[in-house]
């Protein structure tokens, strides 16, 4: 444990010069100058899979998401978070102040008083006035640990949420380092919420008095939400907090808790003598526990506390009697560490990076499970709402699980097409849990994304019979899958524009593109890329779903594209992005803003669709133009007045979001196009770049904020003051896009429907890498050496030392493991 280092005065990149076409914006001093070292802040703990934090004042609260896939916690390293089980929207259990100061409140927080001197303290260090001497969090895969010591206790705390009940467990472990009996009083504090977050905001005043919480003769808290017109009032549980240790006292109304003009800091309980006893019949509800702990000169000892769901009463029994077991917690946490290993079982590599090798092996795939289980639903950037399930997001987000989980990546394909309509098009996002109507806006891509997701399936297992599962339309009737993924294709082919792309309808992947379709005559060119992809794995779909003579239409259907996508779409130096409802051209050389478009450069080559000659100019004009040091931008140069200065394209200030910030999602494809175009030196200077800590190192920790471990969605970009500052972390698609742009481009271990591919695409400087790869129920060890120094080119493979013809190595169902050798 480390003592926190004094405060740092913000530093970064200068970020105010024009970034003018084939000009690289430079970031500023080097990092030896910048106000602190990273590892001031926070260490990597890669035999442990942790990273560590030394201090807890952070730019932001750095999260992580704590989980069994029913309940859900959202805890920073600085212990302000909120538990919620299945919905944020309508069971939030705890409160969270999402843009309001003091920053990070509130939490799940454990108080340690002095019961001689009433002195106390937090092992979370926020947000008691008192700070302990010494302070260290720790996050994990799965759970978050804070290690304190302060008047010669020490205290370690372990969140988690365990398998066996839906319950957020705080492992407290106390230690009396002193020569003199220590008297504790140990307080668990929570502030419930009103579930229906949104109803709160608005009908609190009437709401607040049809909740309570009771005391439970077992020693426990319940809190009931029974608010008329809950949307699911026969699936609202009741909450629980508890205690393995007897209580000496309690509070359920958090003013008798935390008192008048007073907060966290400095409960009023806490320092007039305890809590009160108090219950709660209507009011601002809080669960608050105390117990008294005597620890002798060097004694240890450890207290439980639980906050948890149930369904009734009787339930709440069970969980109670349960989670006091004696070996309860210890058997959680063990269950919790083997499903991690298990999982991340499928994947480990050895690379000459360790930045690389980190990011693979740990937090990139932890990142992306989370994401394919929360969607973009709520995070420290997005309050969780409003988005429920985002079709476009949820589809791309099960490609990194694929390889995991395949299973479970099945079930989300079932739950995404559940929401798809007989001609084909799908919901935009809609709300599982909730049971609200979905958001039916029709977007050009969102239905085209799922085939993608399904070829990964069928090629990670070699389950054709997938593809003939029937599955229900959302608007009546059913089809088998791969029906529904032809309606899908049959939705986009008959909705062509003038010129023979696809119309965009609402929108494409570039949300804020609706303003140049809003007649309903804009065209995505993009969107004719991505179709292109597509109809590229449908040949492969059909014939594995015994329709072969569908071929030959989507080849057709794929050509018409490719020819037009290489005479109206092509500009000169790049792609054109799409066709206004004027019939003019969106990212072309004639206009000054906005002139060149990132996502139809990388698309182009993903598709197969652009001339060589025009793929690899598309991305030198990438390379010239949009990169950056941090990243490339979406698109050059920002938007400001176009197409009309009434009416811009964005109402996004330049260098934001959508308009010319480096959109980290798309990063992705420009990655997985210079593999494809075997310039694998450029490949990784992209994917380098946008490395979470790299990218901080490079911007300075005070500009970039976010975590250092997990990928955000954009960071500003060249044209903004606050250039390389991340945003929208955690919840975002570069997570699944980025793993699959270097485990399967980079490093070329991809599933294909024949077996395992292995084509990499290296940096020329490396000399190899192994990589162990779990492959239908067979382990792959992989040796790959480049003594060459070649970026791509497939030299030799060798499969238990005999030679391999050609570079799919087949399926072994029969073998546990077998060796490849391959050299480039």
């Amino acid at each position: 444990m480390m003592k926190q280092p004094g405060p740092a005065s913000p530093a970064g990149l200068s970020g105010s010069k024009e970034h003018k076409k084939g000009e690289v914006k430079t970031a500023g001093g080097a990092a030896a100058v910048r106000e602190q070292q990273l590892d001031q802040y926070f260490t990597f703990r890669d035999e442990l899979k942790e990273v560590e934090f030394k201090r807890h004042d952070m730019p932001t609260p750095w999260m992580n998401y704590l989980s069994n896939g029913t309940f859900h916690t959202m805890l920073s390293h600085a212990g302000g978070g909120v538990a919620f089980y299945k919905s944020p929207q309508i069971w939030r259990i705890t409160r969270y102040r999402f843009f309001h100061l003091p920053t990070d409140r509130s939490g799940p927080y454990i108080y340690l008083q002095d019961a001689g001197t009433g002195r106390y303290w937090c092992p979370t260090y926020e947000p008691a006035f008192q700070k302990p001497q010494e302070w260290s969090s720790s996050h994990g895969l799965g759970y978050t640990r804070f290690e304190a010591q302060e008047d010669e206790v020490a205290a370690k705390t372990v969140y988690f949420v365990g398998p066996y009940e839906n319950s957020l467990i705080w492992n407290l472990t106390l230690t009396n380092n002193s020569p003199a009996v220590k008297v504790l009083n140990v307080y668990a504090y929570a502030e419930f919420g009103m579930m229906e977050f949104m109803r709160e905001l608005q009908w609190q005043c009437y709401n607040k008095h049809q909740v309570s919480v009771q005391y439970h003769p077992k020693e426990a808290l319940v809190y009931k939400y029974g608010v008329e017109n809950q949307p699911k009032p026969e699936e609202t549980p009741l909450v629980y907090m508890m205690s393995d240790t007897p209580l000496h006292s309690y509070d359920g109304d958090r003013e008798e808790f935390i008192g008048s003009y007073r907060s966290e800091s400095n409960p009023a309980a806490i320092e007039q003598g305890g809590c009160t006893g108090s219950t709660l019949l209507g009011g601002d509800p809080c669960g608050a526990l105390q117990v008294q702990v005597t620890l002798q000169p060097g004694e240890t000892r450890t207290v439980n506390f639980f906050l948890g769901t149930a369904m009734n009463e009787a339930e709440v029994e069970q969980a109670i009697e349960h989670s006091r077991e004696a070996d309860f917690v210890a058997r959680s946490y063990a269950a919790l560490k083997e499903n991690w290993d298990s999982y991340l079982g499928a994947w480990n590599c050895e690379l000459p990076d360790a930045d690389a090798q980190r990011m693979l092996n740990i937090w990139n795939p932890y990142q992306a499970q989370r994401n394919f289980l929360f969607s973009r639903n709520i995070s420290f950037y997005a309050t969780g709402t409003f988005r429920g399930v985002g079709f476009r997001d949820t589809a791309q987000d099960i490609l990194a699980v694929a390889p995991f989980d395949p299973e479970a990546a099945k079930e989300k394909v079932r739950l995404l097409l559940g929401q798809q309509y007989q001609d084909g098009h799908v919901n935009h996002y809609f709300f599982p849990n909730e049971g609200w109507d979905p958001v039916t806006s029709i977007h050009s891509d969102d239905h085209l994304w799922t085939a993608l997701a399904v070829w990964d399936i069928l090629a990670e297992t070699g389950d054709a019979g997938f593809l003939q599962e029937s599955l229900p339309f959302y608007d009546g009737g059913e089809g088998t899958l791969y029906e529904h993924l032809k309606r899908a294709i049959d939705f986009t082919a008959s909705r062509l524009g003038p010129n023979g792309f696809p119309l965009m309808l609402r929108s494409d992947w570039n949300d804020q593109l609706f303003r140049v379709c809003r007649q309903g005559k804009g065209e995505s060119i993009w969107t004719a890329m991505q179709l292109g992809t597509v109809l590229l794995r449908m040949k492969d779909l059909a014939a594995a779903s015994g329709h072969p003579e569908h071929a030959a239409g989507y080849e057709a259907m794929y050509e018409k594209q490719k020819d037009l996508v290489n005479t109206l779409g092509w500009d000169g130096q790049w792609f054109r992005r799409a066709v206004m409802d004027d019939g003019r051209f969106l990212g072309t050389d004639e206009h000054d803003e906005a002139k060149i478009w990132l996502n139809a450069q990388t698309w182009a080559t993903l598709s197969g669709m652009a001339e060589p000659d025009k793929a690899v100019q598309a991305m030198d004009s990438v390379r010239d133009i949009l990169d950056t040091e941090l990243g490339i931008k979406k698109l050059h140069p920002s938007i400001t007045t176009f197409p009309d200065p009434a009416d811009p394209l964005t109402n996004y200030n330049k260098g934001t979001g959508e308009n010319g910030a480096v959109f980290c999602h798309a990063n992705t494809w420009a990655i997985i196009a210079e593999c494809m175009l075997g310039r694998g030196d450029q490949a990784y200077k992209y994917y380098r770049q946008l490395i979470p800590n790299v990218a901080m190192e490079q911007a300075g920790i005070w500009r970039y904020k976010a975590e250092p471990y997990v990928y955000a969605s954009n960071l500003f970009g060249p044209e903004s003051d606050k250039f390389g500052l991340a945003n929208v972390s955690w919840l975002t698609g570069t997570a699944a896009w980025m793993y699959i742009a270097a485990t399967q481009y980079i490093m070329g271990i991809k599933p294909v429907l024949e077996g395992l591919s292995i084509d990499p695409c290296i940096p020329s400087e490396w000399e190899g890498f192994t990589v162990n790869r779990r492959f239908r129920g067979c382990l792959y060890e992989i040796s790959v050496t480049n003594s060459s120094h070649s970026c791509k080119g497939v030299k030799e493979i060798r499969v238990d030392g005999q030679r391999l013809e050609g570079n799919v190595v087949p399926a072994y169902p029969e073998k546990a493991r077998v060796k490849v050798e391959v050299i480039l």
